[in-house]
């Protein structure tokens, strides 16, 4: 496994962890907490499969405005129970993709119209070309399809002008079909190819980088007062906020938002962590607009309190391979320093064969995979880091993460469990 890190603390994280706090941060997803918790269900009993121990998860919590459930894992010498909560922004998603088709292909246009103008998408290719494929695609295939239903429009209008040796019915007609076929088209296959989710993605992105999002900046407020509760209850061994894909970057929001209420909380707390998975904080800190963002990450990464780690992985098309979402730069030393801790893992290496053919094109199947239960040990696990009774810090900095701190049966290994380094 690549890597690239090193982290450094001013308080040591304890040696085992009994009780652990996790709030998760989805991406641009439409999923209710529902749909949510009953995903996670089905990955933990996959994860107790391949790590030999016992887990349970509990209903949905029904005092919490977040989905929020509680998980309970154990193996032969440990046992951890984990209070998992969801910092859900799901129904924002959902409000999203519910704009009227009109405004959201103009807003898209601008949207795309920007990036280009701002060098932005040039940034996207130089730092990752497979991200800056994937910025394009949904506009491209919006073209696409503008293309056939013009074309198939001015067949047509070419043929009614003929029939009736007039222009305006010809008109009439072709204008007709291109609007009729681009709708179509943006039906199947575009559901399928999700380009109005892509659309409303990007048009999301540039209205929180501009702050012009009144909905998205109260709930963001809201997930920082959650946080901050938990951490002054100060009643676990350690939290850990993570996000998934863009999910990554109103986690770094939120968490410097903490530290600026209380510049101490890491310190007289529980350890705190930050851990970012198929990140896209590039998408925005790489826009001329997302100075904002880019002070952000600068603060988190001096914290000396946090502890941040990355996960990066070449098979994931959605996220930024082996480029420092703080520098900003790409990097290709497998030891180079810096924070936050960068793992390069390999999502081949968590799936057996056979998962891994059927989902060998699905980019985003593979995206989703780094909050998915893996089918063999690897060196990065997302359920491990959260049910695992070794703290944060200690599994990302193992050569091969959780694969070098547990037993076939699910044991702690005896130098982890005598608390040897």
């Amino acid at each position: 496994m690549g890597e690239r890190h090193t982290c450094d603390s001013e308080r040591e994280s304890p040696a085992m962890v009994q009780n652990r706090y996790f709030f998760h941060l989805s991406g641009f997803d439409p999923y209710s907490a529902v749909a949510q918790h009953r995903r996670f269900a089905r990955e933990l009993a996959r994860f107790a499969t391949t790590w030999s121990v016992k887990a349970q998860v509990s209903a949905t919590h029904e005092d919490a405005a977040n989905g929020h459930w509680t998980v309970a894992a154990q193996a032969p010498d440990w046992r951890v129970l984990t209070s998992f909560e969801l910092l859900d922004w799901s129904d924002i998603v959902r409000g999203e993709l519910k704009r009227p088709a009109g405004r959201r292909l103009w807003e898209g246009l601008a949207t795309f119209a920007d990036i280009i103008a701002s060098g932005t998408a040039w940034r996207y290719f130089t730092a990752n070309w497979r991200y800056g494929m994937f910025f394009l695609v949904p506009f491209v295939n919006v073209l696409l399809f503008a293309a056939v239903a013009l074309a198939a429009g001015g067949g047509i209008a070419t043929i009614v002008t003929a029939a009736f040796e007039s222009t305006i019915p010809g008109i009439a007609a072709g204008t007709l079909a291109t609007v009729l076929l681009f709708a179509a088209l943006m039906r199947w296959p575009g559901e399928r190819w999700r380009v109005d989710q892509g659309l409303a993605d990007w048009i999301f992105a540039r209205d929180y980088m501009l702050r012009r999002h009144p909905e998205m900046e109260a709930r963001v407020k809201s997930f920082v007062a959650r946080v901050l509760a938990c951490a002054r209850r100060a009643d676990v061994d350690e939290i850990i906020v993570a996000g998934h894909s863009f999910g990554a970057t109103i986690a770094v929001d939120v968490l410097a938002r903490v530290f600026d209420c209380d510049p101490e909380l890491g310190r007289h707390g529980p350890k705190l962590c930050l851990l970012t998975i198929g990140a896209t904080i590039p998408k925005i800190a790489l826009h001329p607009k997302g100075e904002w963002l880019r002070e952000k990450t600068r603060r988190l990464a001096a914290e000396s309190s946090l502890a941040w780690a990355e996960y990066q992985a070449r098979h994931d098309f959605i996220s930024f391979h082996k480029f420092d979402p703080v520098k900003l730069t790409r990097f290709d030393s497998n030891h180079e320093p810096g924070r936050p801790v960068i793992r390069r893992v390999q999502i081949h290496q968590m799936l057996s064969a056979p998962t891994l053919r059927r989902f060998r094109f699905d980019y985003m199947r593979l995206h989703y995979q780094f909050v998915m239960a893996n089918e063999r040990r690897a060196a990065y696990d997302y359920f491990m880091l959260m049910c695992g009774p070794a703290p944060f810090v200690r599994t990302v900095m193992q050569p091969n993460g959780p694969e070098d701190l547990y037993a076939t049966d699910g044991s702690l290994l005896d130098a982890v469990a005598s608390g040897l380094p």
